[in-house]
């Protein structure tokens, strides 16, 4: 979540606010130490539940006003609002309960997201898997020990996963601070440690000119072209999890992934394809997810949107930005454009077309961006994010993204004029 606000933010607004970061960093410590503090004297998780239900309350009146006075979202903003305010109203009322429900819910919370670390990392043998798996198995073996009350009782387990989640946040906090000032001009913050050391596999593309965000439109739109897996034709059965999200097998058993691309007019088009095609089963498609560069195939770019549909077909969905650093993605693009090793998993169509998106989109928030932390929107779309980056970006993914992001961009800029805009297209029968 943080790495997501740093980069919507951007490198200016973040070292104007860095001595902010250094306070929120203590503050967190300071929270950190109140729960424990909290947790000797009454054994709940009180102060926290009491700070999101307000949270959570206070966000959905919001949502709730706004649905009533700007008459816009109809019944999903208005169900979205009464989902916000009764679950502040119950994490306000949880202290006062018994805390069983609640520590079942942590744990099944902590088993999915174990789990989710443990699959995808066993699959894709990615840069640091053996950590990202003893990180699985720590959470599963955390929510073992929520459930099974020994040799804590829940009552002390979840408050002190409360502080040393929070202690975590501190030092991130404090290490991006440090980090922040030492920053060149013109540099994206993405070339950060709190960035490089995460990912699939090695960080690359960071060294080029990134001049800050104008704030001004352009003339040409980004637009982000997506040929969903299920537009391969005869599908065999529906899976909506994996056909939505990673892949769709067709009539003869063949794996389809759907494709992404990214076009800027006619200056810039990334569409990256292996130059032989990987079209395999599903036991050969599993074989080829590991991430490790050894593994990486040689690729190539098409040459433009019209050659593309001329040779294949029309996409799914189409989404459009109005707003974006041009020249940044320019000179990124020069640096980095020709540089076309494939890989299945971190290095494919759609990782290339959000690092590309990454450079369009960064700083755009500005100082606006601490703003962005009391709309649900942003949190969903660092769930997505957090998703996308310990599996793979996919395009369907990469869809979703997008879309979440135009509505972070359409709610936080009203106020300063900055519109984003989202175009679908139709979808086409006979996509691949």
């Amino acid at each position: 979540m943080l790495r997501l606000l740093f980069l919507l933010m951007g490198g200016p607004a973040l070292r104007a606010s860095w001595p902010w970061l250094l306070l929120t960093g203590l503050l967190c410590i300071a929270a950190s130490a109140g729960i424990v503090l909290d947790m000797l004297d009454h054994s709940t998780l009180l102060i926290p539940l009491c700070l999101l239900g307000i949270f959570l309350s206070v966000e959905g009146l919001m949502q709730a006003w706004r649905a009533r006075v700007v008459a816009s979202g109809g019944w999903r903003a208005k169900l979205k609002a009464l989902s916000l305010i009764v679950l502040g109203a119950m994490m306000l009322a949880a202290p006062q309960v018994k805390g069983l429900s609640l520590a079942w819910l942590f744990a099944i919370a902590f088993i999915f997201d174990g789990g989710f670390r443990i699959i995808s990392c066993s699959l894709m043998r990615c840069r640091r898997w053996q950590y990202k798996l003893a990180i699985g198995g720590a959470e599963w073996l955390f929510s073992l020990l929520i459930v099974s009350d020994w040799p804590l009782p829940h009552r002390v387990t979840i408050p002190l996963g409360f502080a040393v989640l929070l202690l975590g946040w501190a030092f991130s906090l404090l290490q991006m601070a440090w980090q922040i000032r030492a920053l060149p001009p013109n540099t994206s913050v993405a070339a950060l440690p709190l960035f490089t050391r995460k990912g699939l596999r090695r960080p690359h593309g960071f060294d080029y000119l990134h001049p800050p965000y104008a704030g001004e439109p352009v003339s040409t739109p980004l637009t982000i072209y997506i040929w969903t897996p299920l537009g391969s034709g005869n599908v065999a059965g529906r899976r909506p999890w994996f056909d939505r999200w990673v892949a769709a097998i067709d009539h003869r058993g063949q794996v389809s992934t759907g494709h992404t691309a990214l076009e800027m007019g006619d200056s810039l088009y990334v569409s990256l394809y292996p130059v032989e095609d990987m079209t395999c089963n599903l036991s050969g498609f599993l074989r080829m997810l590991h991430a490790r560069e050894e593994n990486d195939v040689a690729g190539f770019h098409q040459r433009s949107f019209a050659r593309e549909v001329k040779t294949w077909c029309l996409p799914d969905k189409r989404l459009s930005l109005r707003r974006y650093n041009q020249q940044a993605l320019s000179h990124y693009w020069a640096r980095h454009g020709q540089d076309c090793r494939y890989n299945l998993t971190s290095r494919n169509c759609s990782t290339s077309v959000m690092q590309a998106l990454d450079v369009a989109t960064e700083g755009l928030l500005g100082t606006h961006g601490y703003e962005a932390l009391l709309n649900p929107d942003f949190w969903l779309l660092s769930l997505i994010r957090s998703r996308a980056e310990g599996m793979t970006w996919t395009p369907g993914l990469v869809m979703d993204y997008v879309s979440v992001l135009n509505r972070v961009l359409e709610s936080e800029t009203r106020k300063n004029g900055t519109v984003a805009e989202v175009i679908f297209a139709h979808r086409s029968p006979g996509a691949k």
